[in-house]
């Protein structure tokens, strides 16, 4: 049976304490790897100078003025997010990772900004909201039919995202933006959308289908696997509701 990622404004109560009691778990010193901290390390290679060039996860701009295409944006972030979760489950297999959808509903999730939670993760935010992508702007990018094109302008808004809630303090702005736990539910939102933009366009694959995604093992977190393996999140036992 499927796991179903929900909407973060319908959780219970219930349901959002499983999720935060299940990050706090795999926070916790002695936790088993990967812990949190790998995830956020591992997201933090990938855009660095040694590693961005190779792994093709983020656009870039690199020392010396290069361009570097996130040719893998969506496709390595869906499998992070599945790792991620799958974490979770070993806590507690009724764990999902929640989405923001944050075109419907801008405001910072009320339930993952409380002020306890945040000291307790050591978490900092820099909340701008004129900073978020509006709902015209999500829709313009769901138009575009080719994939590539589709890939960049998603990737686009979603960097307004990280903006609006880290600001020039928090840690969303950098390259250690999974240390905020509301990046899954963000990505959990950009995969969503990849998701409704495949059903839409059905066929329209990448164009590196055949690539691995790296790095194929790192901090216990396993990639390794190629992006045409990944291309449905029906085949990867989740969908969204």
């Amino acid at each position: 049976m499927a796991s179903v990622r929900k909407n973060q404004a319908r959780l219970s109560r219930k349901q959002w304490q499983a999720f935060v009691d299940a990050i706090d778990a795999i926070r916790r010193k002695g936790a088993a790897k990967p812990t949190y901290d790998d995830f956020v390390d591992v997201h933090a290679k990938a855009m660095s100078d040694r590693f961005m060039g190779r792994w093709q996860v983020h656009t870039m701009t690199m020392p010396g003025g290069m361009l570097m295409r996130g040719r893998n944006f969506l496709a390595w972030h869906r499998w992070f997010l599945l790792e991620f979760e799958e974490r979770l489950k070993q806590h507690d297999p009724t764990v999902t990772v929640p989405y923001w959808d944050w075109g419907s509903d801008p405001k910072i999730p009320p339930r993952i900004n409380r002020p306890e939670l945040l000291k307790r993760w050591r978490v900092r935010r820099d909340w701008t909201p004129s900073e978020m992508p509006d709902r015209a702007e999500a829709r313009a990018v769901m138009r575009k039919d080719t994939f590539e094109v589709f890939q960049r302008r998603l990737e686009t808004i979603h960097g307004f995202v990280h903006i609006a809630v880290g600001g020039t303090k928090g840690q969303m702005s950098g390259a250690r933006s999974p240390a905020d736990p509301i990046f899954w539910l963000h990505h959990a939102n950009i995969d969503r959308l990849w998701d409704r933009w495949e059903h839409k366009h059905p066929g329209k694959r990448p164009k590196n289908s055949n690539e691995k995604l790296k790095p194929a093992s790192m901090r216990g977190i396993e990639f390794g696997i190629k992006v045409s393996e990944i291309l449905k999140a029906s085949n990867l036992g989740y969908r969204y509701r």
